[in-house]
């Protein structure tokens, strides 16, 4: 593959996982305002715990159950790992994993954290769907348009 494919990946994903991180903090914010916080931890940490889950393919992590993640410890450090596995890695490499009926898989590193970062974003939407049921109004948007109109705003 071309190597200014390979950087312009790269850089997509690290402005990704700037996007996470941001989407998260901006829940993590607004937990308090949950009648069932218990509720909305559990979808947050499911959030970590995937990227816990996952990174273990390509780094060096001991992965543990959703309910022992520490939010917002677990994330911040498991995201800086995702972000060194981006710089350090070729996206291009597979890698292998048991599926969940037992099957070998094999997924490029790419592909890998792509489900990484959209899982992040569907549990999101998770969140906002408990936050409506609630009757809560003022919940974050953490859509990614949200976050690069954002940025652009800033500058």
């Amino acid at each position: 593959m071309d190597s200014t494919l390979v950087g312009a990946d790269k850089a997509f994903f690290e402005t990704w996982l700037d996007y996470e991180l941001w989407a998260n903090e901006e829940w993590i914010n607004t937990l308090p305002k949950f009648k069932n916080r218990e509720r909305a931890e559990q979808v947050l940490k499911h959030i970590i715990g995937c990227y816990s889950g996952w990174i273990t393919l390509v780094d060096d992590w001991i992965d543990k159950p959703d309910a022992e993640v520490h939010i917002p410890k677990d994330m911040t450090e498991l995201l800086t790992r995702w972000r060194l596995v981006l710089r350090s890695r070729d996206l291009n490499d597979f890698v292998e994993f048991t599926g969940g009926k037992g099957a070998k898989r094999k997924i490029q590193v790419r592909e890998l954290l792509h489900h990484v970062l959209n899982h992040g974003t569907y549990h999101r939407g998770h969140l906002r769907g408990l936050a409506e049921c609630e009757g809560m109004k003022d919940f974050p948007e953490t859509d990614s348009v949200s976050y690069f109109v954002r940025l652009r705003d800033l500058t």
